[in-house]
């Protein structure tokens, strides 16, 4: 028998763990090119990172998570108040008060104890230094191998160990107490992450990896995200889920094995309703036509495995609600909101006071009515005696046992067919709910139709310009015109206007009978497929948020963020863009480097000499972003209807790098609430002379 010496074991669990490895990163990141942007994209806007509230509404997000960890559904105690009363986002029901954001407080659970647990061990402003020094290191290490340069794994290591020593340097403690709201912003900022790696998937899939770095880092970084990332509000989440649902559909079309995408797809949806209720039900509403129709097989097989998949995916937020308002249907956003009925203890618990006694929850009696309260008992035949019975004969036992075989057997179909009576009605009931949600639903898309086609001055302040707009209410923000519109917050967008010159010049070419081909061979075409479905999603979420729009605290009409990046999917669809990018990636890395760092440097200039208030400081950037918007919009119609000879990578890189500027000078200097995570950004920070 041969022994198996020490070296041996180590080879092969050193080739198994390289294995794990990669099979890891392939998964989650499709390859290290994924797995490095998805770090860089964290890294950086970790630097913005600062801990405090921007938004009232996150207080009752923390909270939950806080109460979420303390073993309970309701919230008992106020770990974060603004004032020592109620505060929004809590509802009431059953004398008891209750959060939102379940799914997303469910989901940083995770993070929260991780802190709590790297906290007792070291204190915790150098546990977020000593991570984010990891990070940078990790990212250096990645993208050194993918560039096939040691020198820049050596720099970005050295590098991050002189930043971990300046954020010693420079630490000041941070309280512990943190950890609840820490722990939402590290959830956000991995959402962030992530959608960056699914647009690069997304795209990869059809064009490869550089038009996919390039519409990953836009999506992350010159986008409303980059704001939003250490802001705990759903909306980065449910961008990341979005993202995850599209890319999941186009890989269906295209892969050899399409039903784990298709399922990956309504695995998200199922997600996202526990985050949001209505926009996930949206989204499914366009998904299952469009996957149903376009899929290659739609078998007994393929059905009922999507059919499980989602049902599984929803178990989380049908329990929760269930737990909470006693209807797997019924979410804790469509309870009485709490308003003033709340107030707090002198040791941070919660008291509902509504002037009167508080409502007990119900208890559902488990028995229906005209059921047997014990279906398991059976009594004896009649005429027929018990077993033991003397004087018994061997007949009469003999169909005494039968009698007890078929009465256990008819008690248990009478039980099978109570429960299948049940689980049906459970159906009905689901399906008519959310009937009268597709209906409600619908109201919203039908008047955003209307908004549409006869209300331009308002799609104006939405999309175009915004400046002072009118009727929305300034005063949340100390009248500061801090409201931006879609291509004031991302300019790249504005090459959107291109999609219907792309469309005519192909009916052009094409001529009337080969367009009707290329109708038809949309049924079997991946990529039309991918762009059918992903223009329906954005036009549908798109409308159902336009009767809220304008409103006061978008800032980057955050409401229409989610939707976002797969809108960079149509920008980089377009033959011009993918075209240009394709052969001409360097320019656009150059271009989007360049104008970020020549954007913040001539920003800060400007603003040093003329000193402006923040809303004026937006209004400043706003413009700048129309004008980049602008100029690539007309490169790349230009380009469309003449031929591929303008600088289109480098109009959309200067977009991008436009936009990114106005998010950094936001994170650093604009938007002043709370500390910063990292010291060296504080500091950083003091050296800005603009506010």
């Amino acid at each position: 028998m041969t022994r198996v010496g020490a070296a041996e074991v180590d080879e092969w669990l050193s080739e198994r763990g390289s294995m794990i490895r990669r099979q890891a990163v392939a998964v989650l990141f499709g390859d290290r090119v994924g797995l490095t942007l998805f770090l860089g994209v964290v890294v950086v806007l970790a630097a913005l990172w600062r801990v405090g509230f921007f938004i009232t509404d996150t207080y009752a997000i923390a909270n939950t998570l806080v109460n979420l960890a303390d073993g309970r559904l309701h919230i008992a105690r106020i770990e974060y108040s603004l004032t020592l009363g109620s505060q929004p986002g809590l509802y009431e029901h059953g004398g008891q008060v209750f959060g939102r954001n379940y799914g997303q407080a469910a989901l940083a659970l995770p993070f929260y104890w991780l802190l709590e647990g790297t906290a007792a061990l070291a204190e915790l402003r150098l546990v977020l230094a000593g991570g984010w020094s990891l990070l940078v290191a990790a990212f250096a290490s990645q993208l050194g191998q993918v560039l096939d340069r040691p020198r820049v794994t050596l720099a970005g290591t050295l590098g991050a160990l002189g930043l971990f020593v300046g954020n010693v340097a420079l630490s000041t403690p941070l309280d512990p107490r943190w950890n609840g709201l820490l722990a939402l912003q590290l959830l956000s900022l991995v959402a962030a992450g992530v959608v960056a790696v699914a647009v690069y998937r997304l795209l990869s899939e059809y064009h490869g990896q550089r038009v996919g770095v390039a519409g990953g880092l836009l999506a992350a970084l010159a986008l409303p995200i980059a704001f939003w990332a250490t802001m705990p509000k759903r909306h980065v989440m449910s961008a990341a889920l979005i993202a995850i649902v599209v890319f999941g559909f186009a890989r269906s079309r295209n892969a050899a094995r399409p039903l784990p995408s298709r399922a990956l797809s309504y695995a998200a949806v199922g997600v996202l309703a526990w985050l949001h209720a209505a926009e996930a039900l949206v989204v499914l509403v366009v998904l299952v036509p469009f996957d149903l129709a376009t899929a290659r097989r739609n078998g007994i097989r393929e059905l009922g495995v999507l059919g499980v998949v989602f049902a599984l995916s929803l178990v989380p937020f049908g329990l929760t609600n269930y737990l909470i308002t006693g209807s797997p249907f019924t979410a804790p956003r469509m309870l009485s909101n709490l308003g003033g009925l709340a107030e707090l203890s002198p040791g941070g618990d919660i008291v509902v006071d509504g002037g009167g006694e508080p409502t007990q929850p119900t208890t559902p009696d488990p028995t229906p009515p005209g059921e047997p309260a014990s279906p398991g008992e059976t009594s004896p035949p009649d005429g027929a005696s018990g077993p033991g019975d003397p004087g018994t004969g061997l007949w009469s036992q003999i169909t005494s046992a039968l009698g007890g075989v078929i009465g256990l057997g008819a008690t248990g179909i009478n039980g099978a067919i109570g429960v299948l009576d049940s689980l049906v009605g459970a159906v009905v009931f689901g399906i008519e709910a959310a009937a009268a949600r597709i209906g409600e639903l619908w109201g919203y898309v039908a008047e955003g139709i209307g908004i549409a086609f006869g209300d331009l001055e308002r799609l104006g302040h939405v999309f175009l310009r915004s400046g002072r707009i009118p009727g929305v209410d300034y005063a949340t923000n100390d009248h500061e015109t801090v409201e931006l519109t879609v291509l004031e917050a991302a300019p790249m967008l504005g090459t959107l206007v291109a999609i219907p010159i792309v469309l005519g010049k192909r009916g052009l070419e094409s001529g009337g009978g080969k367009l009707r081909g290329r109708l038809t061979a949309i049924r079997s075409t991946p990529r039309y497929q991918t762009d059918l479905f992903a223009g329906t999603l954005v036009a549908a979420f798109t409308l159902l948020y336009l009767p809220r729009l304008p409103l006061y605290s978008q800032i980057t009409v955050r409401y229409l963020v989610p939707i976002m990046p797969v809108a960079v999917y149509g920008v980089m669809r377009l033959p011009a863009v993918r075209r240009s990018l394709t052969t001409n990636v360097r320019e656009f890395i150059d271009a989007y480097v360049g104008a970020t760092v020549v954007g913040i440097v001539g920003v800060i200039a400007v603003f040093v000499a003329i000193d402006p208030a923040i809303g004026e400081a937006m209004q400043f950037h706003a413009l700048l972003n129309l004008i980049a918007a602008g100029i690539a919009a007309a490169v790349v119609v230009l380009d469309t209807i003449d031929g591929p000879d303008l600088p289109v990578a480098t109009a959309i890189g200067t977009a991008g790098g436009a936009a990114t500027t106005l998010y950094v000078l936001a994170g650093i200097e604009y938007i002043t609430y709370g500390q910063f995570a990292l010291p060296v950004a504080e500091w950083l920070s003091t050296l800005i002379p603009v506010f």
